[in-house]
C-alpha cells in the first residue's frame, strides 16, 4: 500500500474535524487514499491515522482506547454504529449484535489490518449500500493488536512470504506470542483485550491470520471453534447454519473458502481436521463465553493484494450473516449463558471423532519429492504444475475425553493474587470469607506431573497431570476468595481452576510452588522424634519393621529408613503436592464479607 498521505492526510484531518456530519458519507469517493498492491501493507502509525480520519469525518464512527499495550501505546478500538453510540450498554439496549474483529495479533500476517481499513471506509461512505449492515450490527475493529510487533517492521521477518515487502514481527514488545496468551495473560495486551471483550461481549468474533502450511489453490481458509463445545442450541446453529453459509457465500466471490488445511499425513487427500481450539488461542478463549469465534488463515504463498481482498470479502459475508440473524444469535447466546449458569458438568478435554466426517471439495497440488534449487538436494514439497481437484474427508466432530463435575463453590486462597487478578479481569463473581473458617472440602493431591522440556511462551507447561481426590477439613483464612458456581463465567472458571483442563492455571505453572517441599528431615536430627513416633504408634512400628524386612535396599540404608518414617507419618510436609484450590460440594452458608 502506498503512502501518499503526509500533507494530504493532515489537510483532511483538519477539514474533517470541522465537517463531521452524518450527511458526509453520501460521497461516491473513498475518504481514504488506499492503494492495495502486492508490495505494501500499512504501518502501525498509518493505520491509526487512517482510523482517526474516519472517526473525525463520520458521525457513525468512534476511535476509542483501552488500557495500554506492552509497547507503551494504547490498544485502539474502532467502533461503527448507525447512531454513533459507542457505549456497550446502550448498544445492547438497542438490540443490535456486536461483531469484534481482531487484526495484527501476528503483524507478519497483516491482511486483516488492510482489509478492515478498506471495509470500514466502504461501510461508512455507503459503498453498495453497505451502511445498511449497521442497522442491526455494531462493528468493532481492533486495528492492530500486537502494537510492539507491528512497530518492529522488516523485510526479513516472514521467511515463507514474498509479499508484502515489509511486515511486522510475530512476537510482541516482550517477544511473547499473543495468540498463546489469552488465559495466562502475561501481557498488558491480553489484559486490555479482556477489558474490550467483556465490555462489549461480542456475539461474533474474527481473528485474521496467515498460514505457511501446505500449498494449495485457495487464498483463504477458515478455522472455526469446535461446535461440540458450545451449549447444544447455540452449537447446532453455529454448525448447521452459520458455518455452512460462510462457505456457500464465499463460493460466490473470487475467493472460495476451505477449512484450514490441517491434515492427517503428508497429503491433504487423506483428510483434514478441525483441531480443538484451546483457550490460549483467541477463538478458544471467546468460546468459553459463548461468543461465536472464527479465525481466517490466508495462504502465505498467494499475492498480498489477493489475500487482502479475500479478507475484505469474508468480512462482508460474516457481518452480513450476523446482521440478517442478529436477533436469533443474541437470543441463542442469552439462552447459552443461562445454560452455563446452571450447568454442572463441563468437558475439559476433547478427542477427535473419526466416525463422523463430511466430504468436501479440495483443490490442491500434488506433493512429491523434488530437488531443492537452493541446496541441490532432495526435499519434500508441492508441484504447482500438477494441480488436482477432488473430494476429501473433513473431520470436525469431537467427543468428550474428560468431563469434570463442578462443585458448589471453589475457594482460592488470597495468597494466589496472580490467579485472582485474572479471574477478576474476566468478570468472575467472587466473595471473600469474613473470618477464619474450618470447612469440609475436597482438594486435589498432585500425583504426577510431566512438563515440556523447554520453557514455552514464558512458562513451563505441564503436558501431563495426574491427580487424586482427597476430602478433609481444611482451614481457610479471612479474605480468601469464594467463587459460586452459578454464573455465566462457569465454563471459564472450570477451565482455569481444574488442573487437568488443557489450559488451566496449574498447567501454565501458576501454582508450581505447591509442588515444592519446604520441610525436610535430617538423617541424624530426626532420630529422636522418629523413635518417639515408633514407640507411641505400635501399628505403624509393625508396618515399618515389615517394610524393612521385605526390602533389602531399605534394610541397608539408614537414610532410606528415616525417609520411610518421614514420608509415611504426620511428619511429612503436609503441603507438598497439595493443590491449593479447594472444592466445596455442598451448598452451605459461608461467612462472607457483606457486599
Amino acid at each position: 500500500m502506498t503512502k501518499n498521505i503526509t500533507f494530504f492526510l493532515l489537510f483532511l484531518l483538519v477539514l474533517a474535524a470541522c465537517n463531521r456530519t452524518s450527511d458526509a458519507p453520501e460521497t461516491t469517493e473513498a475518504l481514504l487514499d488506499l492503494k492495495f498492491s502486492e508490495s505494501e501493507t500499512v504501518t502501525y502509525y498509518e493505520a491509526i491515522e487512517y482510523y482517526t480520519l474516519l472517526a473525525d469525518h463520520y458521525a457513525e464512527a468512534q476511535l476509542l482506547t483501552y488500557g495500554v499495550t506492552d509497547a507503551g501505546k494504547p490498544l485502539h478500538l474502532f467502533v461503527m454504529s448507525r447512531d454513533g453510540v459507542s457505549d456497550p450498554a446502550k448498544v445492547r439496549e438497542s438490540g443490535r449484535a456486536v461483531v469484534l474483529i481482531n487484526n495484527g495479533i501476528h503483524p507478519g500476517e497483516p491482511e486483516g489490518i488492510d482489509a478492515s481499513l478498506w471495509f470500514a471506509d466502504d461501510v461508512l461512505r455507503n459503498a453498495n449500500e453497505m451502511r445498511s449492515l449497521l442497522d442491526s450490527v455494531v462493528v468493532c475493529i481492533i486495528p492492530v493488536y500486537n502494537v510492539g510487533g507491528c512497530l518492529n517492521r522488516s523485510a526479513y521477518h516472514r521467511t515463507g512470504q514474498t509479499t508484502p515487502r515489509e511486515c511486522g514481527h510475530r512476537g510482541n514488545a516482550k517477544n511473547l506470542d499473543l495468540n498463546r496468551d489469552f488465559v495466562k495473560m502475561d501481557t498488558k495486551n491480553a489484559k486490555a483485550f479482556a477489558e474490550i471483550f467483556h465490555a462489549w461481549n461480542p456475539d461474533v468474533f474474527l481473528d485474521t491470520h496467515t498460514t505457511n502450511g501446505s500449498d494449495h489453490q485457495y487464498v483463504i481458509t477458515l478455522i472455526a471453534f469446535q461446535p461440540d463445545a458450545l451449549p447444544p442450541a447455540l452449537g447446532n446453529f453455529y454448525r448447521n447454519s452459520f458455518i455452512p453459509h460462510l462457505y456457500q457465500a464465499m463460493e460466490q466471490t473470487d475467493y472460495p473458502l476451505i477449512p484450514y488445511v490441517n491434515h492427517f499425513t503428508e497429503s491433504p487427500k487423506s483428510g483434514i481436521v478441525l483441531d480443538v481450539q484451546q483457550p490460549h488461542f483467541s477463538t478458544g478463549f471467546v468460546g468459553l463465553f459463548n461468543t461465536l469465534g472464527f479465525m481466517t488463515e490466508n495462504h502465505i504463498y498467494k499475492n498480498f493484494d489477493d489475500r487482502v481482498r479475500s479478507v475484505y470479502d469474508f468480512l462482508g459475508v460474516l457481518i452480513g450473516f450476523t446482521a440478517s440473524h442478529s436477533t436469533q444469535i443474541q437470543t441463542l447466546r442469552t439462552e447459552a449463558a443461562q445454560t452455563i449458569t446452571t450447568q454442572k458438568e463441563f468437558t475439559v478435554q476433547w478427542t477427535l471423532d473419526t466416525t463422523q466426517k463430511q466430504m468436501i471439495r479440495f483443490r490442491g497440488y500434488e506433493d512429491e519429492t523434488g530437488i531443492s534449487p537452493v541446496t541441490g538436494l532432495s526435499r519434500r514439497g508441492y508441484n504447482r504444475q500438477k494441480p488436482y481437484d477432488t473430494l476429501i474427508p473433513f473431520y470436525d466432530h469431537h467427543r468428550p475425553a474428560l468431563t469434570i463435575r463442578a462443585p458448589e463453590y471453589y475457594i482460592v486462597p488470597s495468597a494466589w493474587e496472580e490467579v485472582i487478578e485474572r479471574l477478576a479481569l474476566n468478570h468472575v463473581q467472587m466473595h471473600r470469607l469474613a473470618k477464619d473458617t474450618a470447612i469440609v472440602a475436597e482438594f486435589y493431591k498432585i500425583e504426577n506431573v510431566e512438563s515440556w522440556p523447554q520453557q514455552y511462551n514464558w512458562h513451563r507447561y505441564h503436558n501431563k497431570v495426574q491427580i487424586e481426590n482427597v476430602t478433609d477439613t481444611l482451614r481457610f483464612l479471612a479474605g480468601d476468595f469464594v467463587i459460586p458456581m452459578n454464573q455465566p463465567a462457569n465454563k471459564y472458571i472450570v477451565e482455569m481452576l481444574e488442573p487437568e483442563a488443557e489450559d488451566s492455571f496449574f498447567r501454565w505453572n501458576f501454582f508450581d510452588p505447591c509442588l515444592e517441599s519446604r520441610e525436610y528431615y535430617s538423617s541424624y536430627g530426626f532420630e529422636e522424634n522418629a523413635m518417639k513416633y515408633l514407640d507411641t504408634h505400635p501399628d505403624f512400628k509393625k508396618q515399618f519393621e515389615a517394610a524393612v524386612k521385605n526390602d533389602s535396599a531399605l534394610a541397608a540404608s539408614h537414610r532410606a529408613q528415616m525417609g520411610y518414617i518421614y514420608d509415611n507419618t504426620e511428619w511429612a510436609d503436609n503441603r507438598i503436592n497439595r493443590y491449593p484450590v479447594a472444592r466445596i460440594n455442598e451448598a452451605m452458608k459461608l461467612p462472607l464479607v457483606a457486599e
